[in-house]
C-alpha cells in the first residue's frame, strides 16, 4: 500500500508538471494567420494585413498577402486586433480573443466603401516615435471665413476636412492652429475633421491619425 501510495503521488506530481508545461507553452508566442479571399472564395494577393493591439494596430506584423492570400505572424497569447484592407475592397477590422492560436483564419473582403485601412510594409497607428493624435475640443467661429480652432495633443503635421466622412474630396494639408473653412464647406450642416502626424517617404513612413471628429454647424 505504501509503495502504491507513493507511486500515485509521483504520477500526480508528474501530471502537475505536464499541466504546468502546457500552460507555459500557451503563454508563449504562437502563429496567427489570415487567409484573405474574395466573395467567390478566390485568394486575394496583395491585401494588407496588420496584426496588433488597440494602441498599435501593426505591433506584431504588417504584411502583404501572397498568391495564396495568406499572411502569418508570430503573436503572444493575448487578444488581437486584425485589420485587412485592399484598394477597391471594403476594409475590415476584427477582434480575436486570446486562445493559443496556431491557426489560419479565413477573411472575406467584399467590394464597397473604404473602411479601416492597414498599410503593410510600414509602421502605422502610433508606432515608435509617433505620439497618439487626439482632438480634445474645437472652437467654431462662424464668421466669414469660418474659422476652427482645435485643441489637439500629439503635434499633428497635417489635417483634412470635408463634408464626406470618407474624405473623398479632401487632401491632407499642413497643420495650422487656426483652420479656415472654404465657403462651400461652410454651408454644410456637418463637417468631418481628422489630423495626423506623418514622417517618411514612399519607401517607409511612420503615421498616427486622430479619430474622425464630427462638427455640427448651427444654421
Amino acid at each position: 500500500m505504501i509503495n502504491q501510495s507513493l507511486t500515485l503521488k509521483k504520477l500526480f506530481a508528474a501530471g502537475l508538471l505536464v499541466a504546468s508545461t502546457i500552460a507555459t507553452s500557451q503563454a508563449s508566442a504562437a502563429t496567427y494567420g489570415v487567409r484573405v479571399v474574395d466573395p467567390s472564395g478566390k485568394p486575394v494577393a496583395g491585401a494588407s494585413v496588420c496584426v496588433g493591439l488597440a494602441g498599435n494596430y501593426s505591433q506584431f506584423g504588417a504584411e502583404f498577402t501572397g498568391a495564396d492570400g495568406i499572411v502569418q505572424v508570430e503573436v503572444p497569447n493575448v487578444p488581437l486586433i486584425v485589420t485587412v484592407s485592399k484598394t477597391r475592397f471594403a476594409g475590415m477590422r476584427i477582434e480575436e480573443p486570446a486562445r493559443g492560436f496556431n491557426l489560419v483564419k479565413q477573411v472575406t473582403l467584399i467590394d464597397g466603401m473604404p473602411g479601416p485601412r492597414c498599410r503593410a510594409g510600414s509602421t502605422i497607428a502610433e508606432g515608435p516615435g509617433i505620439p497618439a493624435i487626439q482632438i480634445q475640443n474645437i472652437d467654431v467661429n462662424q464668421g466669414s471665413p469660418m474659422l476652427l480652432t482645435p485643441t489637439v495633443t500629439g503635434s499633428p503635421s497635417h489635417y483634412r476636412i470635408d463634408s464626406d466622412k470618407n474624405f473623398s474630396n479632401a487632401k491632407w494639408v499642413p497643420f495650422d492652429s487656426t483652420i479656415r473653412v472654404a465657403g462651400a464647406l461652410a454651408n454644410e450642416p456637418a463637417l468631418f475633421l481628422q489630423m495626423r502626424q506623418y514622417k517618411g517617404n514612399s519607401k517607409g513612413w511612420l503615421e498616427a491619425r486622430s479619430d474622425v471628429i464630427t462638427i455640427t454647424i448651427a444654421n
